[in-house]
């Protein structure tokens, strides 16, 4: 009953933040139409937002006209803002939440909440990362820097119809620039404090008009922040390098390829931690003082320093031929004092290679098959240590390797003139990675802690997603996924299995060695299968008011405790189940002051069933994480995005979310955590601010400059349970001021992050386990004040100078005067149909023929190059056409009407994209019979 009383108060609570969003929305939408100016009035702004493109359905869509909550970054917005990487994106997106898996160059993804929070062979992602298409289904290389992107989408909530499994939190589509058909590129360089250089670049090479080329590049490297008291180290030093090729064949009309390679290889020494307390009364130091003649806390005692650790750590990878003041270990190996490879100090390495081939094929006007093919190999090295001082308390090696195929094959299409839309398609992954991990001996287990693992998975699916207008403005949207996954799992532990005589004390099996210990083996194989549905309802309210509400199912795959060794009988591992998700959300998408002010949100309400806790457990004297079903959770959150152009050269932008989670019910035998405890790390509130604006000097030069400022809220911290200590909050203020010469050829600029030095962590550990069993207290810091210099130098004509292009799109007024002679109707991407603003374009066209005394009116159709030449202008035909029977509708007679189509691959305005150009998707309407003409 207490259970049911729960939900209806959370009902109620959330029916009331939803009740107060609407509340804002309307009393903004009032406030804009009272002040609304229209375009046509003496001295008003013509100053447009552009318009953004999203794939959030597997198909390019407005964002506006996109009934999923997406936030979608263009590269113009990522380079002003200095996001450099993913980790530059805290704040930035509402509800995302990036840390260091400190394993692999890792980064844990978390959307609303939910994210992946180990990189072991067991655990796997809960927010999607698609690069170009290609699903990524571990994190190795994910922290490397963006470079010659095209966009970067967050999609929050579960995506399981459309996107998969291992989508509760969300999905990140990363996608890069495409090979184009004219010579260019740009070359950029970057310097800052820490003695950071990185280089960037692309260039562009058309082999012919049917084979096109592109090849980029990023280096960085950089000093750490962190400097040793004990040597003249630093750690979280960068020496990261990337490099990727792509070639675009165009055999016939209709028929796309595009394959791409691509490598990364990451460099650094690790993501330490920064002692901050030290309890003698732990276990691990218990017995590490029980074989030291000085305690650990005496030796090594907390420095209390923002940005320093002890360094010089030389122990044996990691402690397994360790010689001690009262014991010598039982070593595995007989290299006392080596370390490996050479590395006398943490390190953290991965090398990740990528094949990618994409095939699209236009079958008609109708239809559209595309297949993605991909493999992926990542080998990552990681050497940790407690506190990196000469004899730590825990050292750690991690091995990983990683291969994945995958097929994904799609049939899309639409019906009934657009009426219907569709996607469908075939999924099949399979991911094997190997894991190793050697600790030993370490503080807790005397004899040597090895453990080795592999998982073989693999998955396969079938889904479809339809959209049906039932009026014009009316929308329903169906999909359904089913997944079958297969999990085969094997591990072995090596840690003591013998506690009698000698073996009975710690100090005592540390001595003996490894006739204290043994081998503990565990096998498990299971299938799990789901089926993910999807409803929506989308209301188009006005032309700029949308508005809609959807319920989704996601679903993450079950798995074994692999770090276990044999617990059960028969030397099974121990399995969990699969976790479920209701995801129930509404959203209203807005545009006023004639499309210079767009206000965004939406909230969720999201029930997780068997949901995969994170839990400590101790198996045979081994203390460890493991993974539990171990309770029901719900959440609940609103996200609110706005971006306004008070004038064409002032830009504002700022998001905020609010995110709530707690346990419904806990599992038998769960002592881990109550229902009081908080479910995830995740802060409850966070958001922010940025404004640009662009200085026109006399000499047509620009000068562009941002301030941003991105807030996150204090958030539980450490572990078992969750919240047993708390991180504060923080804010970063970051600017940047670029120069951009008058042809657009080079650009300068001065750069900041965290320009007032503010301290905070990422994550932090002093209480619970942490502080229990290892007996140090621990913060992981942000990353300090940093600022420096850019130069960027465009080559290859209009186009690459494009790119350096940042004032917004300026249209035409849309109402052209009497006295004009030519007209240009503006269409939404890849549609052939008038909008309500194109129809009365054409209106007032038509009406101004009469008085202009126009004998023919010459209508010419343009597209842009999202597919092939023969696609294109079939497409400017159908524009045409419809421009063409409007003016027929207002009484121009066929006969005094002039039909041409220009649809090609060449660009009616040159730009960086020009899928994302308006200019490029329009129909010209030109008085040719004029007596004079």
């Amino acid at each position: 009953m207490r259970a049911d009383g729960n939900k209806i108060l959370r009902s109620i609570h959330f029916s009331r933040i939803l009740l107060a969003s609407a509340a804002a929305i309307s009393t903004l939408s009032y406030q804009a139409m009272a002040q609304d100016i229209p375009g046509d009035q003496p001295g008003a702004s013509t100053g447009q937002l552009e318009e953004v493109l999203v794939t959030a359905r597997r198909r390019s869509e407005n964002l506006q006209a996109t009934p999923v909550a997406v936030t979608a970054l263009s590269p113009a917005e990522i380079a002003q803002t200095n996001t450099r990487n993913f980790q530059d994106l805290r704040g930035l997106v509402p509800n995302l939440e990036i840390t260091p898996l400190n394993s692999g160059g890792g980064l844990n993804l978390s959307v609303r909440g939910i994210g992946q929070t180990s990189t072991q062979v067991n655990v796997d992602a809960k927010v999607g990362f698609y690069l170009d298409d290609l699903y990524i289904a571990r994190a190795d290389g994910n922290a490397l820097h963006f470079y010659d992107i095209d966009t970067l989408q967050v999609l929050k909530g579960p995506q399981g119809t459309l996107f998969g499994k291992n989508t509760l939190g969300g999905a990140v589509l990363l996608n890069t620039k495409r090979p184009g058909d004219e010579y260019g590129g740009y070359v950029d360089v970057r310097v800052g404090n820490y003695d950071r250089i990185d280089t960037e670049g692309a260039v562009n090479i058309p082999i012919t008009d049917k084979i096109l080329t592109r090849f980029s590049f990023r280096t960085e490297n950089a000093d750490g922040y962190i400097t040793h008291k004990l040597d003249s180290g630093t750690s979280n030093n960068q020496d990261d390098k990337s490099g990727r090729i792509q070639i675009r064949v165009l055999p016939t009309d209709g028929l796309t390829v595009d394959l791409l390679g691509e490598y990364n290889e990451l460099d650094d020494n690790g993501q330490p931690s920064i002692a901050v307390g030290c309890n003698p009364n732990a276990s691990y130091q218990k017995n590490y003082n029980a074989l030291h003649l000085v305690p650990f806390c005496t030796s090594y005692p907390s420095l209390n320093k923002q940005y320093e650790v002890y360094g010089g750590a030389t122990l044996s990878i990691p402690t397994d031929s360790l010689i001690t003041d009262k014991g010598i270990a039982g070593a595995l190996s007989n290299q006392a004092g080596l370390t490996y490879g050479g590395h006398p100090s943490p390190f953290d390495k991965a090398r990740v290679g990528t094949l990618n081939l994409r095939i699209n094929y236009q079958i008609n006007d109708e239809l559209t098959i595309k297949s993605v093919t991909g493999f992926r190999r990542g080998v990552s090295n990681f050497y940790t240590a407690a506190e990196d001082v000469p004899n730590d308390i825990y050292s750690e090696l991690d091995h990983t390797t990683t291969e994945q195929i995958s097929q994904e094959l799609d049939l899309s299409g639409n019906y009934f003139d657009g009426a219907l839309t569709f996607v469908s398609g075939l999924y099949y992954i399979n991911q094997v990675t190997r894991f190793s991990q050697n600790t030993g001996p370490d503080w807790i287990d005397p004899i040597g802690y090895s453990y080795n693992a592999s998982n073989n998975f693999s998955s396969y699916a079938a889904f479809i997603q339809g959209t049906y207008k039932i009026f014009d403005d009316l929308a329903l949207t169906l999909g359904a996924r089913y997944n079958y996954d297969r999990k085969e799992a094997q591990s072995s532990v090596y840690l003591q299995r013998v506690f009698t005589g000698s073996c009975s004390t710690f100090q005592g099996a540390f001595t003996t060695g490894a006739a204290c210990g043994g081998y503990a083996t565990g096998n498990g194989a299971h299938n799990w299968y789901a089926f993910d549905p999807r409803a929506q309802l989308q209301y188009q309210v006005t032309p700029d008011i949308m508005t809609y509400v959807s319920a989704t199912h996601g679903y993450e795959s079950g798995g074994f405790n692999q770090q276990l060794g044999a617990t059960l009988p028969g030397n099974s591992l121990i399995p969990y189940a699969r976790e479920h998700i209701w995801d129930y959300e509404g959203g209203v998408k807005t545009e006023w002051l004639d499309h210079r002010l767009r206000v965004n949100v939406d909230g969720f309400y999201q029930q997780f069933s068997n949901y995969q806790a994170t839990v400590i457990l101790t198996y045979n004297g081994v203390t460890t994480r493991a993974i539990q079903n171990a309770a029901s959770v719900h959440e609940d959150g609103v996200e609110l995005e706005v971006e306004a152009l008070p004038t064409p050269d002032l830009e504002i932008r700022a998001n905020g979310a609010y995110l709530d989670q707690a346990y419904d019910q806990i599992g038998a035998g769960v002592t881990a955590f109550t229902l009081s405890s908080p479910v995830t790390s995740a802060p409850r509130f966070e958001g922010s601010i940025a404004v640009d604006y662009t200085f026109h000097l006399p000499s047509d030069a620009t000068v562009v400059t941002d301030l941003n400022y991105r807030w996150v809220d204090s958030k539980p911290g450490c572990t078992s349970p969750v919240g047993a200590c708390t991180a504060p909050a923080y804010g970063l203020l970051g600017g940047k001021i670029t120069y951009n010469s008058p042809d657009g050829v080079w650009s300068a600029g001065l750069w900041g992050s965290n320009l007032t030095g503010k301290y905070y962590y990422y994550a932090i550990n002093t209480l619970g386990t942490a502080l229990a069993n290892m007996g140090v207290g621990t913060v992981t810091p942000g990353q300090p004040r940093e600022f420096g210099a850019e130069v960027k130098y465009n080559f290859g004509g209009a186009s690459a100078a494009a790119e350096t292009a940042s004032a917004p799109y300026v249209p035409p007024p849309v109402v052209a005067p009497a006295v004009a002679h030519s007209y240009m109707v503006f269409f939404d991407f890849n549609k052939s149909d008038l909008t309500p603003q194109a129809a009365n374009i054409v209106d007032q066209a038509a009406h101004n023929a009469g008085p202009a005394k126009v004998t023919k009116l010459e209508v010419t159709g343009h597209t842009d190059t999202a597919g092939s030449d023969a696609y294109n202008m079939r497409l400017s035909r159908r524009r045409a056409e419809s421009v063409a029977a409007q003016l027929e509708k207002d009484g121009i007679p066929s006969s005094e009407i002039a039909i041409f189509a220009k649809g090609k691959h060449d660009l009616l305005v040159p730009t960086a994209d020009g899928v994302k150009e308006p200019q490029n998707r329009r129909v010209q309407i030109v008085y040719s019979g004029e007596p004079a003409a």
